[in-house]
């Protein structure tokens, strides 16, 4: 069981406009919600608010679990469980967009969500807006892509959000093929575009809460959220396809292309162990021939 809607919330203590048809939660704090409001405040890593924020409000209200997606990203951070029924809700505050909240219920709520969340709404948006101060710092600068850094990051979140909601995700490892020879014989100069190229037709072929990396020199991988195998494959193909038709050619006169390794996270599988039997895919791609897209076993 599902639900939607809309949360313009005011600032805490103003006057609140006339109410709106499908339009909830437009009203004042109450002098309880202002001090959760204030205690939230102390908390800027949207885990860490998250997280103190159902454990205020999980004693009163049937609520085991929250995953909070950003917008403009497919990131999602996830506190508590998961359980049988959802709410979903796209939060506001102040005109500003803030992206979706989704809580797991046991029950049926005594307050209504948009009521219950108000005093999230102003601590989020602090910490949503700390979060993209640290984000700067984990891009590539070639290719606007994510980095290292920030993959480790999304890994964690995603292995969190199977494990506690059952939410499958795949792994894209991807790889130029003949980098080495394209370099030598174009120069590093020519090898930046293509690199540039092949990111953004990596990126082009995402959905928007899918993210893409550059993990190092001619080496790309893509988190696949909510997506198993089969589909996964599919995306890498259309990536694999897509670039061969429209990135520059190489140096013997040909097309780029690339090869790809797919793996869907296993129950109880961490990060390394899902890495390593992607990148042992992509290397049996390349061995048998490259320009292709293959499953990890």
């Amino acid at each position: 069981m599902a639900s939607a809607d809309i949360l313009e919330f005011p600032r805490p203590g103003s006057e609140a406009p006339p109410a709106r048809a499908g339009v909830a939660g437009e009203r004042p704090l109450g002098p309880a919600e202002l001090q959760l409001a204030h205690v939230l405040h102390g908390h800027l890593d949207l885990v860490s608010l998250l997280e103190r924020f159902l454990s205020e409000v999980r004693g009163a209200q049937p609520i085991e679990g929250i995953c909070y997606s950003p917008p403009d990203s497919g990131e999602c951070f996830v506190a508590g469980r998961g359980s049988a029924q959802s709410l979903r809700s796209r939060l506001h505050f102040d005109g500003e967009y803030l992206g979706q909240v989704e809580a797991q219920v046991g029950a049926e709520l005594r307050t209504p969500l948009a009521a219950l969340l108000a005093p999230l709404a102003s601590p989020l948006r602090n910490a949503l807006h700390h979060h993209r101060v640290k984000l700067l710092a984990r891009k590539d600068p070639l290719t606007g892509l994510g980095n290292r850094m920030a993959l480790e990051s999304a890994l964690e979140t995603e292995v969190a959000r199977a494990q506690r909601f059952g939410h499958p995700f795949s792994l894209l490892i991807a790889d130029i093929d003949h980098f080495k020879q394209v370099n030598d014989t174009l120069g590093h100069s020519f090898g930046d575009q293509v690199i540039r190229a092949v990111a953004a037709q990596v990126r082009s072929c995402l959905r928007p809460y899918d993210q893409a990396f550059r993990y190092g020199g001619e080496e790309f991988v893509v988190v696949l959220s909510q997506t198993g195998v089969g589909k996964a494959l599919q995306v890498a193909e259309r990536i694999r396809k897509r670039i061969s038709q429209r990135c520059p050619v190489d140096a013997a006169g040909g097309r780029v292309t690339v090869s790809i390794g797919v793996g869907e996270i296993r129950a109880d599988e961490g990060i390394d162990a899902l890495f390593d039997r992607t990148d042992r895919a992509l290397y049996r791609a390349k061995n048998e021939g490259r320009n292709r897209s293959l499953a990890a076993s």
